[in-house]
């Protein structure tokens, strides 16, 4: 540490106090890529509030000619079309910087974005999208997104799948702080623990293309929080809808001179829902009669952030956020949760707009940890048992981690250090006695890493990005009660720590072509540790055993995306392929038994092995203005994923498991200056592409339909609409459920459900 503040203290010296002005300009687009003369523009400068107006010419284009380095918002409005305000926008000296803004036609409700011309594998849905939605949480939000998917486990707690990847595969992340779920079945995921009256905005990387994050294998949900605006504020919203969901929620926030503070509450609970028969989820699994009409779930989220500015360009920040979940639903697994609680702690600094030769430098640390309870006392397989349940598991996760952050010109570094702690401990009632496991024995993951990230656009026509990064690992299994019995039994180990070493990087360009045409494609390579579960889990059951592989090696994803780009006069149409060669690739198996030991009878037992796989397919996105307040909009997506056999290993399939099927979605939108309505169709194809092994099965494809209508005021927003308007029974593919606490069921998908969200702003 010290040899790093005295390298930071010597660029700093050697650094040139000049400050030479930066270029901004870019095109005014509509929603069909048209261009639109005459918008009007203002770039203010957030730390001085001092701006600089602008107008696009009869091309659409703008221009900036002379701006300080600095934070911008830029702001940008035309008649007809609703007004845009970007924030955070970052520019620095001597750059000559080329930014398309997209307006959309007053009361649309889609994703507005600003964005400088680069590779582009991200995408970004808006906190008023994620609210003004039949969706509980952020994992359900995002399956309007192209290739995005979810695992349904009950009312709420939906897991994100990004291309068929999920889990450990994928980086979740709440204001660039980790946060991990407690239970190996994923009954908690870490996109569970934010609410939606928190967010400001969803952004979501595809592929492997990010490298200022550990273990982004098939990419990264990063949810972004709402900041403070200038002034006083107060928020009250009301959502609710069918199966009695009810989800009122208030925000206040103060922002004047170099202080702001914002703070919130937020509730939601709702029954269990029925299907497409009227038959509610709790039916289709084996709760007791007396808890099949108990609520689904019932949570209180509360949140406080307090930002100071001790000196200008400085900026210090504190947030704390608490989740408290109680009698949380789960058909899918055989337990429930009586209660999960999270804590969120941030402490961020930032320094911007430095003369040096670093622009601009930012601090984060973090402390998160969840406690999660999880029991059968609401089952029928509890009743008889000495206590009120035959099972439960006590799980408790930490993650405490450190990030530094440096933007200079074209090129930004970084360090992130973590530590994540996970404990498990199971009982289950055996031969009228309870027993005692210590199922993921105290494990510990410490990793650090580095990178460096390079971007640099050439003639105004062709953006060239490269980084790379490299993370070194150790992690140890640590619990007083460890008993390696089951390592040695299954997989011919009793090893309780591993390290590794892992290089990653990637290599993005995208080129104009003219006449409407843009190319863009990348290739990288990401990796991502095994995690605890995977490695050092340990459990015994009546007939069963589930047990980690501590030989397990890291997954490899070498993968390559391209795509054009197409934006005419009133359609832009945007496919995107992919191939991504997974090494190693972490599976789950049946695992035959190689070491006799006494108390061991079972002559298979769940594992996980490395295998190489394969995924490719690719979305395709498209919107067409059918007339200036008419807009039909969509996409489709596809994912094949094959594995190699390992026979050693009583693999044999060729399929991967839990692969989303074929889906096409269609949207025809219409919207006046403040009113806006839409029609959504969404087509399903049948999985046959299934894992046989793991016991899954063909899913049938399904066609639903939605309808949605808001008012979008200066204060009041209006929202509400009909999901699954015909009321259709189905099931997604990945209700499929496998190992550890499976309940052996399919949950299916809600039937007809009206829902109406309302907001007001003071």
């Amino acid at each position: 540490m010290k040899r790093i503040i005295g390298l930071s203290a010597f660029l700093f010296c050697l650094s040139a106090p000049e400050l030479v002005a930066a270029t901004l300009t870019g095109r005014v687009l509509d929603p069909s890529t048209s261009l639109i003369p005459g918008a009007m523009l203002c770039l203010t400068n957030i730390d001085t509030n001092q701006a600089l107006t602008a107008q696009s010419d009869s091309r659409g284009i703008y221009t900036f000619p002379s701006v300080p380095g600095g934070r911008y918002s830029l702001s940008a409005q035309a008649p007809g079309f609703e007004k845009l305000v970007q924030g955070a926008l970052e520019v620095r000296d001597r750059e000559s910087l080329s930014v398309d803004i997209n307006l959309k036609i007053r009361a649309m409700a889609e994703q507005v974005s600003v964005s400088a011309k680069a590779p582009n594998f991200t995408t970004a849905l808006e906190g008023r999208d994620v609210k003004e939605s039949p969706a509980r949480d952020v994992g359900e939000a995002l399956t309007s997104v192209e290739g995005l998917w979810k695992v349904r486990k009950g009312g709420i707690a939906n897991d994100v799948v990004l291309r068929g990847l999920q889990g450990g595969n994928l980086n979740v992340l709440v204001d660039g702080a980790r946060i991990f779920g407690a239970c190996p079945s994923h009954m908690d995921p870490p996109a569970f623990h934010v609410d939606f009256a928190e967010v400001q905005d969803v952004v979501v990387t595809k592929g492997a293309f990010d490298v200022k994050n550990e273990g982004s294998l098939g990419g990264s949900v990063q949810v972004v929080n709402k900041e403070a605006a200038r002034g006083f504020h107060v928020l009250p919203s009301l959502s609710t809808g069918s199966f009695g969901f009810i989800n009122p929620s208030l925000t206040g926030s103060i922002s004047e001179g170099k202080y702001s503070a914002l703070i919130g509450y937020s509730y939601r609970r709702s029954d269990p829902y029925t299907d497409g028969n009227g038959k509610p989820f709790t039916a289709y699994t084996n709760y007791r009669a007396s808890d099949q009409g108990r609520s689904a779930f019932d949570i209180q989220t509360g949140w406080g952030k307090f930002e100071f500015s001790p000196w200008e360009k400085q900026r210090l920040e504190l947030g704390y956020t608490r989740q408290a979940g109680d009698g949380v639903l789960y058909p899918y697994l055989m337990m429930d949760s009586p209660y999960d609680n999270a804590d969120r702690v941030k402490v961020a600094y930032d320094i911007n707009n430095l003369s040096g030769a670093f622009k601009d430098l930012h601090f984060l640390t973090y402390f998160t940890q969840v406690h999660h309870d999880m029991t059968d006392e609401f089952r029928t397989s509890s009743v008889g048992a000495p206590r009120p349940y035959s099972m439960a598991a006590l799980a408790k996760t930490q993650a405490l981690g450190l990030r530094v952050d440096a933007e200079l010109s074209d090129f930004s570094i970084g360090m992130e250090v973590f530590r994540r702690d996970w404990n498990l401990l199971d009982r289950m009632l055996m031969m009228g006695d309870y027993m005692t496991q210590n199922a993921i024995p105290n494990v510990q993951m410490t990793i650090a890493g580095a990178y460096g990230e390079y971007r640099r656009t050439f003639f105004q026509k062709l953006h060239f990005q490269a980084g790379g990064r490299l993370d070194t690992a150790r992690s140890e299994a640590r619990g007083q009660s460890l008993d390696t019995s089951l390592y040695w039994a299954y997989n011919g180990t009793r090893t309780t720590s591993s390290a590794n070493t892992n290089p990653a990087g990637n290599l993005q360009l995208a080129y104009s072509l003219g006449r409407g045409f843009s190319f863009f494609g990348g290739v990288g390579r990401t990796v991502r540790l095994p995690d605890p579960a995977e490695r050092y889990l340990a459990l015994t059951g009546m007939g069963s055993e589930w047990v980690g592989n501590p030989l397990l090696r890291p997954t490899e994803n070498s993968e390559v995306d391209v795509g054009i780009n197409y934006a005419g006069r009133r359609f832009q149409v945007r496919p995107t392929l992919f191939y991504s060669r997974l090494t190693d690739f972490i599976t789950i198996h049946n695992q035959s038994q190689m070491n006799a030991l006494m108390g061991v009878m079972n002559a298979m037992a769940r594992s996980y092995a490395n295998v190489d796989a394969r995924l490719y397919g690719g979305e395709l996105t498209y919107s067409l203005g059918i007339a200036r307040s008419l807009l039909l909009l969509g996409g489709t997506s596809y994912t094949v994923g094959t594995s190699a056999p390992k026979p050693e290993d009583n693999i044999f399939s060729t399929n991967l498991a839990e692969i989303p099927p074929l889906k096409s979605r269609a949207v025809l939108r219409y919207g006046t200056k403040r009113f806006f309505g839409e029609v959504e169709g969404i087509a399903v194809d049948a999985q046959n592409r299934v894992d046989t092994e793991l016991g899954e099965t063909r899913t049938p494809g399904y066609f639903t339909m939605g309808l949605k209508a808001g008012w979008h005021g200066k204060k009041l927003n209006l929202a509400g609409g009909i999901d699954n308007l015909l009321d259709r029974f189905y099931y997604e593919y990945l209700s499929f459920q496998r190992d550890p606490f499976r309940s052996g069921i399919r949950v299916p998908e809600p039937g007809r459900n009206v829902y109406l969200s309302f907001s007001y702003a003071f």
